[in-house]
């Protein structure tokens, strides 16, 4: 699966920017700069797997995936917004 299926799965939403993330109200988690795209792929699905369970515990609003040509950066939308 590609990242951005990754994400669709997960029912994220997906940027192309770290500040297309920041200006929805966002906040960026991790980033991970994998050498592949294999690579990435496994990346997205980390991140995805962090934040599904931080959503499912209550303790985010939403969950979302910043891809870019070579990093993905998980976000999410806190509580209250």
């Amino acid at each position: 699966m590609s990242p951005k299926e990754i994400a669709n799965h997960y029912e994220a939403k997906i940027f192309d920017t770290p500040e297309a993330a920041s200006t929805a109200g966002f906040v960026l988690t991790e980033t991970h700069a994998p050498r592949n795209v294999w690579n990435k792929a496994s990346a997205a699905q980390s991140l995805m797997l962090k934040l599904r369970d931080k959503k499912e515990a209550g303790e985010i609003k939403e969950i979302g995936i910043v891809i870019e040509p070579w990093k993905v950066t998980g976000c999410y939308l806190p509580k209250g917004q």
